[in-house]
């Protein structure tokens, strides 16, 4: 079966050079390469799912015009669609239509087809349409990466930087709302310089008790001593094992670990480990880049930080997005990668607790390997 890039090329759809560039960035940030290549404005999405079409011999569908059945959208749960990357399209008494990223792939088809108790018709679509159906259809949370599926029913064009859209009230804390609450700032700082003053918002960051029950968290894989860490990432194919690694010795020393994908002008959640990270809490952390703050901090400078969190709403955003309260300290290590930051590791103790600075040293060396395996991944290219 031949790639979706050697199509693409073949039908003179993009060149090889994006379809080289899109394979080095699918290396960092993960997705398919018709992703990575509506992500670098190599394609357009018409004729990418036109491409997958003849990749998989079915039928494709591209734009906003295909609009979801609602009474499709119900028959197949939230779980499963999510699980799947499917969603449904149509629905009849004996079948139902589904669109999928990779409509080859019998066991999604058996699985949807048992959810939904009909026979399954399969549709081809770009992952970004995928993703976007399932936060529009389902509420699923999937970061389209900069990628403006609306902008035009037929072509996918880069989003230019922009402000990003308001944000619920009880999620921000505004200059006002910090006087009001804390008095003051402090004087000390700089223009445009985080403040001395640290954080104290264990209050305003307490979460209230869940209605139901959470479900159990998965078991956690046994943890990894330095040694071991630093030979596994030797032999690293793929991020998603880099990311398994880097947690599995992490946790072993701090209360909780989550792993940033530094895209564009924001840090988008990967990946993470520990208490109050359960479901897709890490998958929906968005942090806009640019404001003083200790993240953005680490990025521009691409040193590592440890210590208490200054009061600003940029570190108050990861705070809340984190949960869990207000730790002490915490420690956060950029990872680089094509010549600059494409992750950070962000550690913890956890409420009130601080992360102890004996393993800090082992962590920025293991940074190094890290960033060493993603230039071998891109030299394979």
């Amino acid at each position: 079966m031949p790639r979706i890039g050697e199509i693409l090329v073949r039908d003179g759809a993009c060149t090889p050079q994006a379809v080289k560039e899109a394979l080095r960035n699918q290396v960092i940030f993960g997705g398919r390469v018709g992703t990575n290549l509506l992500e670098l404005n190599g394609v357009a999405e018409e004729a990418l799912a036109r491409a997958l079409g003849q990749r998989h011999r079915c039928p494709w569908i591209a734009g906003t015009a295909v609009q979801p059945e609602r009474g499709a959208v119900a028959a197949l749960p939230a779980e499963v669609a999510d699980r799947c990357e499917a969603v449904p399209l149509q629905i009849g008494d004996r079948h139902v239509t589904v669109a999928a990223c990779d409509p080859s792939n019998l066991g999604i088809l058996d699985e949807v087809r048992f959810a939904t108790g009909r026979t399954v018709r399969a549709v081809v679509a770009a992952e970004a349409r995928i993703w976007a159906l399932l936060r529009s259809e389902y509420g699923l949370i999937r970061q389209l990466r900069g990628i403006d599926l609306e902008a035009d029913p037929l072509r996918v064009r880069m989003m230019q930087p922009a402000p990003a859209p308001p944000e619920p009230t009880a999620d921000l804390m505004g200059e006002a709302e910090f006087d009001d609450i804390y008095g003051p700032r402090g004087s000390g700082a700089a223009p445009g310089e985080p403040p001395d003053e640290i954080i104290d918002l264990t209050d305003e960051l307490a979460e209230p008790a869940p209605a139901t029950p959470a479900p159990p968290p998965e078991p956690e894989a046994a943890p990894l001593e330095f040694d071991q860490a630093a030979a596994a990432l030797g032999g690293v194919s793929d991020r998603a094992a880099i990311a398994r690694i880097v947690l599995r010795y992490a946790r072993a020393r701090l209360r909780r670990v989550v792993l940033l994908t530094v895209h564009r002008d924001a840090a988008l959640g990967w990946e993470g480990m520990g208490a109050g990270l359960a479901g897709g809490r890490v998958r929906g952390i968005r942090l806009r880049l640019g404001t003083p703050g200790v993240l953005d901090t680490v990025i521009r400078t691409q040193a590592h930080y440890l210590g208490p969190l200054p009061r600003t709403e940029a570190n108050v955003r990861l705070l809340k997005a984190l949960g869990g309260g207000v730790p002490k300290n915490a420690l956060l290590v950029p990872i680089l990668g094509l010549g600059r930051v494409v992750n950070v590791i962000y550690a913890d103790g956890g409420r009130g607790a601080m992360v102890d600075a004996g393993g800090v040293g082992e962590l920025l060396i293991l940074a190094t390997h890290i960033a060493q395996s993603y230039a071998a991944m891109v030299a394979r290219v």
